[in-house]
């Protein structure tokens, strides 16, 4: 791992990090309002974004929010899988999003009444704008309602969303959007070269894979382990760490 890191910190100028915000730069929380970056966070972000080509975080937070709770200066601010981004403090969504916006709210209203109809205690419905997330963190059982799920898979599909299972949540988006098809964008003009590459879940499991194939050079796929993480995580990181914490204190030796 040393040799990797110093591989990595030798070509600063062809060398990107990307990185998840939740379950990453944060400890999950069972109120998503209340998640904030694990100390030291911001600065290490800073220092990076300063010394390297490219530092963004791509997330399933809308990008107003992610930039709100992290405020580095230097560092891109994804939201919702890729689908926008904070430019100058200024929110730039993607052509299609008057469409997305519609089959999201479609899709918010229709699961605010199943959770109603079926008295889904601790089921709750997060509008995202483009994007839709269904948390069960609060349920007792460790999967989602089956009914729930059905519901989710066959509605998506009507308004050409997918559903994505996360830690403890369903996340209804865009069919074309995800972490890995914004990875793939970013990394195509060719100047990045060289990618460390963090996350949690599902959603970062597809980045990582993304990077597998997309980075050229060194590559450092990071995961931050729990008992909800996803399948495929170890099979696609170099390194796994037990916590957002330790993620900042790993990525300082960059710094």
């Amino acid at each position: 791992m040393e040799r990797k890191v110093a591989a990595l910190r030798a070509e600063p100028d062809v060398t990107g990090f990307f990185l998840d915000f939740d379950g990453t730069l944060a400890p999950v929380v069972a109120d998503p309002a209340a998640a904030q970056i694990a100390p030291g966070g911001c600065a290490v972000l800073e220092a990076l974004a300063v010394r390297y080509r490219m530092v963004t975080m791509i997330s399933g937070r809308a990008a107003a929010d992610l930039h709100f709770r992290v405020g580095a200066g230097g560092p891109l601010y994804f939201g919702l899988y890729g689908a926008e981004e904070m430019q100058d403090s200024r929110l730039v969504q993607a052509p299609m999003a008057a469409e997305w916006r519609h089959g999201a709210e479609q899709l918010a209203e229709g699961a605010r009444r199943l959770i109603a109809k079926l008295g889904l205690d601790g089921c709750e419905v997060e509008y995202k704008d483009l994007a839709v997330s269904i948390h069960y963190r609060k349920r007792a059982e460790p999967d989602p309602p089956a009914q729930l799920l059905q519901w989710a898979e066959r509605s998506a599909a009507e308004v050409d969303f997918r559903v994505g299972v996360g830690r403890k949540v369903l996340e209804l988006k865009p069919r074309s959007v995800s972490k890995a098809a914004a990875f793939e964008r970013l990394v195509a003009g060719g100047q990045v070269r060289n990618a460390v590459v963090a996350g949690d879940d599902s959603a970062d499991v597809e980045m990582m894979q993304a990077a597998g194939r997309c980075i050229p050079g060194h590559l450092l796929r990071v995961g931050i382990s729990s008992s909800e993480g996803p399948e495929g995580m170890e099979e696609n990181t170099e390194l796994q760490l037990a916590s957002p914490q330790e993620l900042i204190s790993f990525l300082e030796r960059f710094a």
